[in-house]
């Protein structure tokens, strides 16, 4: 029996096992007297130790990290120090902090088992947060969730569990694995790749492999451990698409889950997204008739194609059925992440390397690395009763992508009332495996609010059944919308109010952003501007991020947006683990105390011919101090003074009414609502400005709109004072627009090796893109560990000026004149929210900081040497430089070498093939003069010496002719 048919029953008969279900719990620490010399301060779980730059923070934990989407963190005295690494055994976590108050910490805590430091929800009505009746809104005439006329082989296919190298994560190799949709007839089909997000990777009663990945196997069966194949969890929304035509391969990814937290800069998105292309090449030569051939490193076998698949889909099947250059890709949780870096990668490939993404849809994603992305079509999906994600932060991946870029793509943000992380994926759902299954909501903050707790009365809350229903829906409507062109599909994500037929009982809404040729910017509202202007008792002001209990902490020169609510309550501006300090979505927060405030827009002169477009659009929500409801009448005015007038409320009542919840700090959420007015209806009817209806028998000159207007109304809670959120205010044509290939150019860091000085200082790190270009390109920078006052504090906004390809960034250190036990700490580093490019794939990299006062019972680190001009050095480091050999080069002798370009002051080690010979130190000037010793035994022929910079990472080489030794043949 093969293995794959074997792993195939596994799977069949494991689906028919009951659920095993596990609760976690943790508590605090309490201070306790330092022990060793470098430990300066700790508690029964918890130390604090002086390290080569800065103090490590570690806490042991009593039991394994749970494996969610969540990325854990550490607080000092309830104070978030922001992201942590797991350890290999997921028994500690630990973070590097340069901040000298920290050796005064008396607790140090973990969120990774629940909730962090919560903030208190705004005060409201005892009726405030109860889930109000929502109107049903008209179903579409087609259902894209239902199955069309192809029928669909399916097959397994397993390269084996270490068949491709995973990016950035440590070295290590992982499976290429998953499951092949196929529908019969002739001709290619586009193409749709499904990945699953992080959740455990083995189960069973074995011991777990220290080493992660692969699963424990042995002879003995109480020690055996298998694998959980999440990729099948996605079977109906597969099959709904296969059946009207797509192939569809849903990938796994459990070698990533089982290392990123403690591998990983990105923790995996990046290795997400590469294993994706890497799923997409198998397919580009299966297509083509190539062969498919992986090498196992686990069990040291070559494996191909034929031998790989297990079902009704060989090798000669797939030839000439795959359309690569129509490609959608969904990705689940962490893999929501994974895709958004899959596209980003693919773009920054050469176009005749490109597979043709045009779709990307992450499902219930993390963000945590702000990867804008560009040229296509992206619709995110958000349950609102996400316990595992719980602060939707996949909503700024439409914010940060919809005006980064000059592109011409639909990006839509849908909103899924009722549903949570995981029923999503019907094999971590309980009843669908038999470990690892949750309701994740169950251990959310306030898990009993009666909004989202499921057998609550008045509960939102979907069944795994409807929830899988809305998933195939959605899914298979926005790639059959996007791939295949089918314009029924369109309204569920282009702002309309609709609804799937196969799911009357949810409640889902969409906000988008129309593409950029289908749209005209009226005001955006991300900075302030003479166009817009508070009158009466009103004030407007550009708002961004969030402050407060979880929020930023370094200097912002916008004000926050929200300040009393806990950052799950605010998706468009919860802080991202990667770039913590990275304004968040810059919107207009408009406030009134009288029924006289008033905001007017001027429409542009180049927009006040309405005339071809279908409707006017603007995106509110109601702010946080709204109890129950707000309401504003949005006008529309033209030049000869005439006005078309309606409350928000009647346009959209959800746009100015808070969203549910009674007890969770998660719930009530601020998120933004489309509201739309037909231009249309604006040619038939007229009001008076100050007449909130819309009657009248003349309409407006669509050839001069010259205002839009947003007066304060009376609100549900019959108050004349109320608050909303406005952004993107825009005349738009409904559209999904075209992706155009192009090769993206990619922002990266260099690595950095400074010494850690006596005292607080600063190093240089230097933004490099990958070629010039003639339009700015902007991104953040950030270093972690920088503050306990907030983890990336140290983040930097840079700009490429046009033809500008290196920058360098400025960042604090800390050095003292202590020794420690570390001869060198690696901080991490990041560069997020791109605009005008895309992150390259050393998009995270390392400022490592050298011991200069020696190491306690340790070796210290080759001396780095007097940083000098970063920008300078890393285009150096590019390519090698020249080393010169003078004399002969004869085994069992000497040779001598010199060389220039290097650091003052480094260290340079040199080598003859992989063979070191020694070590030099650069004088003053960056020159190297070295005698090195060349082995007896080294074989005389052609060989390579080089000598590199412990420092700045330049590197000399020459090649030589190594003669025998005198007598040697």
């Amino acid at each position: 029996m093969s293995r794959q048919t074997q792993r195939t029953r596994r799977v069949v008969a494991a689906l028919a096992l009951a659920c095993l279900a596990v609760s976690l719990s943790y508590g605090t620490a309490s201070a306790a007297p330092a022990g060793p010399p470098d430990r300066v301060a700790s508690g029964p779980d918890w130390s604090v130790t002086r390290v080569a730059g800065g103090f490590r923070v570690t806490l042991d934990l009593d039991q394994p990290l749970p494996v969610t989407a969540s990325a854990p963190t550490l607080a000092a005295d309830g104070v978030n120090l922001g992201p942590a690494t797991e350890s290999a055994d997921g028994r500690s976590l630990s973070l590097v902090t340069t901040d000298p108050s920290i050796v005064d910490t008396t607790a140090v805590t973990t969120d990774a088992f629940g909730a962090g430091p919560q903030a208190t929800p705004a005060p409201s009505t005892p009726d405030a947060g109860r889930a109000a009746p929502l109107p049903t809104p008209p179903a579409l005439p087609a259902d894209p969730a239902a199955l069309g006329g192809h029928q669909v082989a399916e097959a397994l296919y397993d390269f084996g569990d270490q068949a491709v190298p995973l990016l950035n994560i440590g070295g290590i190799r992982g499976e290429l694995e998953g499951k092949i949709y196929l529908p019969d007839g002739t001709g290619r089909k586009p193409v749709v790749i499904f990945e699953h997000g992080r959740h455990s990777s083995c189960y069973g009663p074995g011991t777990p492999n220290p080493a992660g990945w692969p699963c424990l196997t042995s002879p003995d069966s109480t020690q055996q451990r298998w694998p959980i194949p999440s990729f099948l969890g996605y079977d109906a929304p597969a099959r709904a698409l296969a059946s009207n035509g797509y192939v569809v391969v849903s990938i796994s990814a459990n070698a990533i889950n089982a290392n990123d937290n403690q591998r990983a800069a990105d923790y995996g998105a990046q290795a997400r997204g590469q294993l994706i292309l890497d799923t997409l090449r198998m397919l580009r030569r299966a297509n083509a008739g190539q062969p498919a051939v992986y090498h196992d490193a686990f069990t040291n076998r070559d494996v191909s194609l034929d031998q790989a698949l297990d079902g009704d889909v060989t090798p000669a099947d797939l030839i000439g059925r795959l359309d690569l250059g129509n490609v959608g890709i969904m990705g689940h949780s962490r893999g929501g992440e994974g895709v958004v870096a899959a596209a980003t990668l693919n773009d920054a490939m050469p176009v005749s390397q490109q597979f043709g993404i045009r779709a990307v849809l992450p499902l219930a994603p993390v963000d945590y690395d702000r990867i804008s992305l560009p040229d296509v079509a992206t619709a995110t999906v958000l349950p609102y009763c996400d316990g595992d994600v719980e602060n939707l932060m996949g909503q700024h991946i439409v914010d940060d992508s919809r005006h980064a870029f000059d592109d011409n793509v639909l990006r839509s943000a849908v909103l899924v009332m009722g549903a949570n992380h995981n029923y999503f994926n019907t094999i971590w759902t309980p009843g669908g495996w038999p470990s690892g299954t949750a309701d994740d909501w169950s251990g959310a903050a306030g898990a009993g609010d009666p909004v989202c707790a499921p057998t609550s009365p008045t509960t939102t809350r979907l069944t795994p059944a409807q929830q899988v229903d809305v998933g195939t829906a959605y899914i298979a409507g926005f790639f059959r919308l996007v791939l295949g062109d089918d314009k029924r599909f369109q309204p569920l994500f282009d702002g309309s109010s609709v609804i799937a037929p196969s799911t009357p009982f949810a409640h889902v809404t969409s906000s988008a952003t129309q593409p950029a040729k289908s749209r005209v910017d009226i005001a955006t509202f991300e900075r302030a501007s003479a166009a817009v202007r508070a009158y009466g008792g009103a004030t407007a002001s550009v708002c961004a991020s969030m402050g407060g209990t979880g929020g930023v902490t370094a200097a912002q020169p916008l004000p926050y947006c929200s300040t009393t609510l806990n950052e799950a309550a605010v998706p468009h501006w919860s802080p991202a683990q990667w770039a913590w300090n990275v304004p968040a979505s810059p919107m207009l927060h408009l406030t009134w105390t009288s029924l006289t405030g008033q905001v007017r827009v001027a429409v542009p002169a180049g927009a006040r011919d309405v005339r071809r477009y279908d409707q006017l659009s603007v995106k509110v929500a109601a702010d946080e101090f709204v109890s129950t409801g707000t309401d504003l009448v949005v006008s529309v005015v033209d030049g000869a003074g005439r006005t078309w007038s309606a409350p928000v409320s009647t346009l959209n009542p959800q746009a100015v009414t808070r969203m549910p919840g009674t007890t969770s700090p998660w719930l009530r959420k601020v998120i933004l609502q489309q509201v739309t007015i037909p231009t249309a209806e604006l040619t038939g009817r007229r009001a008076t400005a100050g007449e909130p209806s819309r009657t009248g028998q003349h309409g407006l000159n669509l050839t001069d709109i010259r205002e839009v207007r947003f007066t304060a109304a009376t609100g549900a809670d019959g108050t004349a004072a109320g608050g909303v959120y406005l952004s993107d205010l825009a005349l738009e044509d409904r559209g999904v627009g075209v992706t155009v290939p192009v090769q993206q150019p990619t922002v990266n860091l260099a690595a950095t090796n400074v010494d850690e000085g006596f005292g607080p200082g600063t190093a240089r790190i230097a933004a490099v893109l990958s070629r010039p270009v003639g339009h700015p390109v902007t991104g953040y920078v950030s270093v972690f560990g920088s503050t306990k006052a907030g983890a990336g504090a140290a983040t930097r906004k840079v700009t490429f000026a046009p033809g500008q390809v290196c920058v360098p960034v400025t960042v604090p250190t800390y050095g003292d004149t202590l020794p420690s036990a570390t001869a060198s700490t690696s901080f991490k580093t990041s560069v997020t929210d791109v605009s005008g490019a895309v992150m390259g794939d050393k998009g995270f990299n390392t400022l490592t900081v050298r011991e200069d006062d020696g190491v306690t019972g340790g070796t210290p680190a080759p001396e780095v040497g007097v940083q000098g001009d970063v920008c300078h050095e890393y285009q150096a480091s590019l390519t090698p430089g020249r080393l010169q050999v003078a004399g002969p080069v004869v085994a069992g002798s000497t040779a001598t070498l010199r060389a220039g370009g290097y650091r003052a002051g480094e260290s340079v080690e040199v080598r003859l093939g992989s063979t070191v010979l020694g070590r030099a130190t650069a004088d003053r000037h960056g020159a190297v003069w070295f005698v090195a010793p060349i082995p007896a035994d080294t074989a005389a022929g052609v060989a390579v010496l080089a000598a590199t910079g412990a420092g700045s990472g330049y590197v000399t080489r020459a090649t030589v002719r190594v003669r025998s030794a005198p007598g040697h043949h």
